[in-house]
This record gives structure tokens, C-alpha cells and sequence, in this order.
């Protein structure tokens, strides 16, 4: 998608959204044309949702991740513009679906600049693959 710019560093993915993307979107659609992997057992996943005020959050935003292996445990921290929205943990499976709270999230939105900040600590080694997706604003 366009409106959607990927930066991949060791340790951090950012995306972008240049303009708001109402739809389901994946990281494919971002740009990630293979599997990320997290070796350091750590994942920092920045999402620049840019300005926001005149729209609305999706019903329950989504965001699902999923791993090209089994993982055994996984801790998340989710933040929106420096605020805690989510403390949770995730006990095995190929993917972790972290459902947010809109309400919350509305409280928070910010008038020019809105980053939501996703923390993610691995038990073990895990490649976060291309199909994983977001669903973040809605109409």
C-alpha cells in the first residue's frame, strides 16, 4: 500500500501511515517482503499513525502476529502516545492477537502526532512473518 512506509532496523520495525488506512492491513502490504526475525528474544514495533483526530479508531483494533514457528511464551506492552493500553501474556501458539481497547485509545489520541508503541519479549528465537496484520482505524 502507498500510504504505508516500512523501516527495518535490528531490534525495531516502523511503520508509517502517510494517510490513514481504514482496511486490514498486513506487513506485506507495508513493505516486508520476508519474515522478521526477533533473535534477541526483544521486538520494538512502532506504528507512526501520524494525525488522526477527525477519525475513529476500528471497533476493537487488532493487531496478530504470526510466527513461522511454535513459540512457548510471549510478554507485550502496548503504548499509545506514552500511555499504557496493555499489559498481557501469551502462553504458545504460532500467532499472539492483542485487542485493544478503542475507548481508551480515542482518550489518548493526540491532535498532530499519534505513535502506538508494541513491546514484545520472546522466550526464544521467532520469525514474525509477512502475513501478520493490523487493523487500527475504521470509517
Amino acid at each position: 500500500m502507498s500510504d504505508l512506509k516500512l523501516n527495518v532496523t535490528e531490534g525495531q520495525v516502523k511503520i508509517t501511515m502517510e494517510k490513514p488506512v481504514y482496511t486490514q492491513f498486513t506487513l506485506k502490504d507495508c513493505g516486508l517482503e520476508e519474515s522478521y526475525k526477533v533473535e534477541g528474544g526483544n521486538l520494538r514495533l512502532k506504528m507512526d499513525l501520524g494525525a488522526i483526530q477527525d477519525h475513529r479508531f476500528f471497533k476493537m483494533p487488532v493487531i496478530q502476529l504470526n510466527y513461522e514457528n511454535n513459540i512457548h511464551e510471549s510478554e507485550w506492552v502496548v503504548e499509545l502516545n506514552g500511555e499504557n493500553i496493555l499489559e498481557t501474556k501469551d502462553h504458545s501458539g504460532h500467532s499472539t492477537v492483542l485487542l485493544l481497547n478503542r475507548n481508551k485509545m480515542t482518550d489518548l489520541k493526540h491532535r498532530h502526532e499519534n505513535v502506538l508503541l508494541i513491546h514484545g519479549d520472546f522466550s526464544e528465537v521467532v520469525s514474525i512473518k509477512t502475513d501478520s496484520h493490523f487493523h487500527i482505524l475504521e470509517h
